[in-house]
């Protein structure tokens, strides 16, 4: 009996993979055979830049736009520089759009987070309209399950009005892809970013592809337990938009990021993650921390650092 209810468990275990292979294959037309890209910032990134991650075996690039500053002309040049920069290449974008002001005047209005929903979501159909030819998708928000990111504040009460709202007026068909919600911690059972996710796509089934998460610490046993969570809860397969190391002496300085970086990626291949985005390609003077500064396969400055070889040859490999 024993043997035959493992056998049991190891038939389930093949169908969900195939499940999840089949949405990997499907998932990301504009992707190549590659899937694993990585991410810059639109204010230093250039066509020299593209060169390179091209070059090294990244298959898009991922960058950020703030839906609340596109009224300015500057920014709006700044965006499409960052595309022009990328098509140089050839390389399509993973385009994570979130606001960076409070949704709402009054906190708890949801007439307030509904009307903010619908403004959100004509930002993101006109990225789409001017975009589509290069987008590998749109990415909704970045790690709203951190106040720092969700500046409304009280994410269990008004995320899912804000999204519910976005959804609903999103639902015209589009040919690219919309993943979300770039949280910075995989859905579990329970948590905030499960509650919310059951709501919203059970009440809007068709609003996303892919649920998108940054795995940071995590084992590649923890990254496959998500997956297979986010695939059996969600019945949407699980991408990562942002994961990285930081030079940093406790994590082996930089020939420890180099091997980390290799090893993350050679996992990720074994997987069969459909999308996976490294952060990042440059090294950030911005960083609020010696960490958050130093997480750049280059140094600020454009030198290749160790991990920009090592990220190259695990790309590279068959």
């Amino acid at each position: 009996m024993k043997s035959a209810h493992l056998k049991k468990l190891g038939a389930v275990a093949l169908m969900a993979l195939s499940t999840i292979q089949v949405h990997a294959s499907d998932l990301f037309p504009e992707l190549p055979a590659k899937t694993v890209g990585v991410q810059v910032k639109i204010q230093n990134f250039s066509a020299a830049d593209a060169a390179q991650i091209k070059t090294a075996g990244f298959s898009f690039v991922r960058f950020g736009v703030w839906s609340d500053s596109l009224s300015a002309a500057a920014y709006q040049k700044q965006v499409s520089n960052a595309f022009a920069a990328a098509k140089s290449a050839g390389l399509p974008v993973l385009l994570t759009v979130r606001a960076i002001k409070p949704l709402t005047s009054s906190p708890g209005d949801t007439r307030e987070l509904t009307t903010a929903g619908e403004s959100f979501a004509n930002a993101v159909t006109g990225l789409e309209k001017s975009y589509s030819a290069q987008l590998v998708a749109i990415e909704i928000w970045n790690e709203p399950d951190l106040e720092t990111y969700w500046p409304t504040r009280n994410f269990d009460t008004t995320f899912v009005p804000f999204m519910s709202a976005m959804c609903k007026s999103l639902q015209a068909p589009s040919s690219t892809p919309r993943v979300g919600f770039g949280f910075a911690r995989p859905p579990t059972a329970g948590s905030a970013s499960t509650v919310a996710l059951s709501r919203i796509v059970s009440e809007y089934p068709k609003c996303l592809n892919a649920i998108s998460y940054h795995p940071y610490g995590m084992t590649s046993t923890q990254i496959s337990n998500a997956q297979a969570f986010i695939q059996q809860n969600f019945h949407l397969p699980g991408v990562i938009s942002e994961w990285g190391i930081s030079a940093l002496g406790s994590n082996g300085g930089v020939d420890g990021q180099a091997r980390k970086i290799a090893a993350f990626i050679a996992e990720m291949k074994k997987l069969n993650i459909p999308l996976t985005s490294i952060y990042e390609w440059k090294n950030s003077d911005s960083g609020s921390n010696d960490r958050e500064k130093n997480f750049g396969l280059l140094t600020a400055d454009g030198e290749p650092k160790p991990a920009r070889m090592s990220a190259e040859t695990q790309l590279n490999a068959q």
